[in-house]
């Protein structure tokens, strides 16, 4: 009995030992833990002191009956501050808008075509117009695609005759645009892009005697008219691949409107059998090959 007694009582004594061992332990974790509300508190203070002798101070009215409410206050105007000073005010999303080309015309083979009939040779420069847009698709890379056209034409009365000649060529290309865009600074970015895509070009030859009326356009058609109006008119066109690598930067003066300059070559290749006059093929030809630098000023509206 003696013995059984012992046992218990040590066992108890034990058990003591142990469960006051780990409130002991508890209690100590318990000071060494500082309470949210203290460190938010330092953090707060802190920051307080930071924005003083920062440029912006942060002023918050916490009532620490309901501290966690002005915690998430001060977290989120923190949040403001940060992304007012990231670079923005460009598109982020999509855009589109209007484009405007001028390139350096070198059609020598033509020119001295119309040199040769009596008439000047075509301006120096072509101006084209289009259009286009993309959307970004992610890590800074957009698609889209954009198509623009245009003409020259070259017209006279030559050699001191009766006859007016009119030669017009036009140009056009479009296709599937693909840019890699970066945002150096607020408002503006850099990007570099190619477009893969096709075109076509047209050359018309007139040439009409007298002056061109209504009248004139009627009459011809009438059998008792003798006057001796005529006119001349025939159309040769193709198609050819055009690939066009560019470099440009684009400014926002909104959030949703930019205006943008680019530069880039157009390259083309066309087959000389590809010339089409009402259906059928002419040919002999020359090389005609437009390819050159070509620059570009764009208006875009997006978001």
């Amino acid at each position: 009995m003696k013995r059984l007694f012992l046992t218990v009582m040590v066992v108890s004594i034990f058990g003591l030992v142990v469960n006051a061992q780990e409130k002991f332990d508890k209690t100590e974790e318990e000071q060494n833990v500082i309470p949210d509300s203290v460190v938010i508190e330092e953090e707060y203070d802190k920051q307080t002191n930071d924005d003083e002798k920062g440029s912006t101070k942060i002023e918050v009215d916490v009532d620490w009956d309901n501290w966690d409410e002005d915690w998430n206050k001060w977290r989120e105007k923190r949040k403001e501050d940060w992304k007012s000073s990231k670079k923005r005010g460009f598109f982020r999303g999509g855009a589109g808008g209007w484009d405007y080309y001028m390139m350096e015309l070198k059609v020598d083979n033509i020119n001295a075509k119309l040199v040769e009939i009596g008439l000047d040779p075509f301006d120096k420069n072509i101006f084209l117009s289009g259009g286009g847009g993309w959307g970004f698709i992610g890590h800074g890379i957009r698609v889209g695609g954009i198509g623009a056209g245009g003409k020259v034409v070259s017209r006279g009365t030559p050699f001191g005759g009766n006859d007016t000649k009119e030669v017009v060529m036009s140009i056009g290309f479009g296709g599937f645009t693909i840019e890699k865009v970066f945002h150096p600074f607020n408002r503006s970015e850099i990007y570099l892009g190619t477009m893969i895509g096709g075109g076509n070009m047209n050359i018309e030859f007139s040439q009409w005697s007298e002056n061109s009326t209504w009248n004139h356009l009627w009459s011809g058609y009438d059998s008792t008219y003798t006057d001796g109006y005529r006119t001349y008119q025939n159309e040769i066109k193709t198609n050819y691949f055009t690939l066009l690598p560019t470099i440009g930067v684009r400014y926002n003066i909104f959030r949703w409107a930019a205006v943008g300059l680019n530069v880039g070559y157009v390259y083309t290749h066309e087959s000389q059998d590809g010339w089409k006059m009402n259906g059928r093929t002419v040919t002999g030809i020359p090389d005609i090959d437009f390819s050159n630098v070509i620059y570009r000023f764009n208006i875009y509206f997006g978001g």
